[in-house]
């Protein structure tokens, strides 16, 4: 191999030589390179998780710090990565790395999640479309946001809890009220509610006397910030995200944490994935499912190879590092049952439907296998099936053998692997047997063995024993705290600045940054201003009438226009219709109706055919797919009509639709700009032109009466 050194090598060599030994096909061991160094490997039993991810960042510390390393072009510099076997090791190790002052880099779906600040955006976006998500509300209300003590929590679940009562009895009166024939109106779901976010809709009749005054203000401010976020549900996924982001102030949280270079990191990489999401159509609601999803695969989603970063520490799972490799990597939590991982469930398929039977799959050849024909009896079916459990169990521990072999294999030059006595049991757990084969090599081979940490008789988990206790309400700033207040009161207490020009450097600097805030915040307040461009499509005036504000948020923030199966089928019904007539023609996306929306149950044979049983099935049009531009307000309007029929010196223009929904009073627009263009280019009145909607599921011809006038389109794009 070109990648590792010699003895990170040899280790893979002693992980893989049991895979080796029981394969069909002779499998060399790996051979360093020409000119390999070295290398180094560090190994390392430690008491508790928390013990063992501080050995880790000061394993890592000094060489991230080396000045040898920091006077190399960032691009020639070390890389760093820590690769997990299960996502609950992750916190704790990106835990001691930020406190060593090291950048951190969480990667994958499963384990961002689990980062703060993402986390704190899962928890808004699971209040504003769950009522009853009650942990989510708890871990916003005892957060640095509202950072509410256990009195006014009391009083909230207490508030809660009698408006649940008096909908209890409300819904008894109901049910008394059907048995007596007379029901109310209202719907069912409207009787029964009680959760403690639905609470705060109604805080502001609560009785103020049952809070604290800071505690009541925060909740009712609270309350108004979550009825805005509700509003935004129903827009765009990701503008949702950054509504919250921008509630939270995460992004000058993070900028402080840790720089502008690195503090976005993870708020751009989950916003990147929601953008993904939102891109096939999901809701909010799937969105949170699918991270769910994504939380409990424990091998996490499936993704390409990382791209590698040097100026952070990327934490992963090993799932997730194959095809990549970096400089220095750490490889914790060599446990029994944690790597080999014994996992909650068998991997047979006979007792564990997630599985694909065997034999349907393109590598049975490497899989267990049963046969059962020969068998007399149920005693030999039993053994035959307790064997074959017993293959599949050996099968499962040879892959997470070989998910060893790759672990250790994506160091080039530094490894350490390291484990831990205590984790969140109650039984010590000891050594697994990829641990016992690093310690070997480490013995042998020159390794480093930083701690043998052994279990004295008696010994109980410091965690149950002595558990970490932290004072509540939390103090966000910390031992922070009185640093800030002293700063702050020097602020108060200082005489205001005139901004103007200043001698010292630092000065002007604190200058300028005051003008660009406050230049910020009359920004912020102002309405932008948002102009028409030059050139409008027929769909973009029919927006203009139906909802100009959407319309400048798109054309201030453009976004592609999602295609799907439907609407694509309405584009090849289209192309039908002109190559039925022998008048093909080429056009661009700019020229199909986006609000022409083919429904789910329509098939393009059944649009074909209740087109041709039409009475336009029949007729001969006098021009199809007629591309125009004209001029309106001065601003260029571009289209393409469907179908214009002719009958004497009278021009009728038809616009196809897939759907089988009659469109809106706003729709007509595009009627009007369809006759009004035809008749400009055929150089006749308007008045001899007509339009009309053809439904084609249906065969209904809509033929609007009242079509705008030319100069009733010149006043709607003059009034925008």
């Amino acid at each position: 191999t070109f990648r590792n050194d010699e003895i990170i090598l040899t280790l893979a060599n002693e992980i893989s030589s049991v895979i080796r030994q029981d394969a069909k096909v002779h499998v060399a061991p790996l051979v360093a390179r020409n000119g390999a160094g070295p290398g180094e490997l560090a190994c390392g039993v430690f008491e508790t998780q928390e013990a063992e991810a501080i050995a880790i960042a000061e394993y890592f510390a000094p060489k991230w710090f080396s000045s040898e390393r920091a006077g190399q072009p960032e691009n020639k510099r070390s890389s760093f990565a820590v690769l997990a076997r299960t996502r609950t090791q992750i916190p704790e190790i990106e835990l001691a790395l930020r406190s060593a002052n090291i950048p951190v880099e969480v990667l994958g779906v499963g384990g961002l999640i689990h980062v703060a600040e993402v986390a704190d955006v899962i928890s808004l976006l699971r209040i504003v479309t769950d009522p009853e998500s009650g942990a989510a509300l708890m871990r916003h209300l005892t957060g640095p946001r509202l950072n509410l003590g256990a009195a006014d929590i009391a009083a909230l679940g207490r508030y809660s809890r009698s408006l649940s009562d008096k909908s209890r009895e409300n819904s008894k009166t109901f049910i008394a009220k059907i048995a007596a024939g007379n029901p109310l109106q209202e719907e069912a779901d409207d009787q029964f509610s009680g959760s403690i976010i639905e609470s705060l809709d109604e805080i502001a009749e609560a009785d103020k006397g049952a809070f604290t005054q800071i505690g009541y203000t925060r909740l009712t401010n609270f309350a108004a910030d979550l009825r805005r976020l509700r509003s935004r549900a129903g827009g765009p996924l990701v503008d949702l995200i950054c509504e919250i982001e921008d509630y939270l102030a995460l992004d000058v949280e993070v900028l402080l944490r840790d720089g502008t270079q690195n503090g976005r990191r993870h708020l751009d990489r989950f916003i990147d994935e929601a953008a993904k999401f939102a891109r096939g159509g999901g809701t909010v609601s799937e969105f949170l499912t699918w991270l769910d999803v994504a939380s409990d695969e424990e091998g996490g989603l499936k993704s390409g190879a990382p791209e590698i970063r040097r100026d952070v520490v990327q934490i992963l799972t090993v799932h997730n590092a194959k095809g990549a490799e970096w400089d220095v990597v750490a490889v914790p939590g060599l446990a029994k049952e944690i790597f080999p991982n014994k996992g909650k469930e068998r991997d047979s398929w006979l007792s564990n439907e997630k599985h694909i039977p065997f034999p349907l799959r393109g590598d049975n050849h490497e899989l267990p296998s049963i046969d059962i024909s020969q068998c007399t009896s149920n005693t030999e079916v039993s053994k035959k099936l307790k064997e074959f459990e017993g293959e599949c169990d050996k099968q499962k521990l040879t892959e997470e053998i070989r998910l060893g072999y790759v672990a250790v294999t994506r160091a080039r030059t530094h490894l350490i692997c390291t484990t831990s006595r205590w984790r969140d049991r109650k039984t010590a757990l000891d050594p697994s047997a990829l641990y016992a084969s690093v310690l070997e090599v480490a013995k042998n081979h020159g390794g480093i063995i930083l701690s043998e940490y052994e279990l004295e008789d008696g010994a109980v988990n410091p965690k149950l024993e002595n558990p970490k206790s932290e004072m509540w309400p939390r103090d966000p700033l910390g031992i922070r705290r009185k640093e800030f207040d002293e700063a702050n009161a020097l602020v108060r207490q200082s005489a205001p600045h005139d901004l103007a020009h200043a001698e010292e450097a630092d000065d002007q600097s604190w200058i300028r940054d005051a003008h660009a805030l406050i230049n910020e915040m009359k920004t912020s307040k102002e309405r932008a201003s948002v102009f028409l461009p030059p050139r409008l499509s027929v769909s973009t005036l029919v927006a203009l009438s139906e909802n100009p504000e959407e319309l400048a948020l798109s054309i201030r923030r453009p976004m592609p226009r999602p295609q799907d199966e439907y609407s694509r089928r309405g584009t090849v019904f289209h192309l039908w219709v002109e190559r039925y007539f022998g008048q093909a023609t080429l056009f661009d996306e700019d020229d199909l109706d986006p609000i022409d929306q083919l429904e789910p149950d329509q098939t393009l044979e059944a649009l074909k055919a209740s087109w041709l049983s039409s009475e336009w099935g029949t007729r001969h049009p006098h021009a199809v797919e007629v591309p125009f531009e004209t001029i309106i307000a001065g601003v260029l309007v571009r289209g393409r009509i469907d179908a214009v029929y002719k009958n004497g010196d009278h021009y009728e223009v038809i616009d196809w639709k897939t759907g089988s929904k009659k469109l809106g009073e706003s729709a007509a627009i595009q009627l009007a700009m369809y006759r009004l263009a035809w008749a400009k280019l055929e150089g006749v009145d308007v008045t001899k032109v007509s339009a009309g909607f053809h439904y084609v599921p249906t065969g209904i011809t809509d033929r609007p009466s009242d079509l705008q006038s030319e100069q009733d389109l010149i006043d709607l794009v003059e009034k925008h």
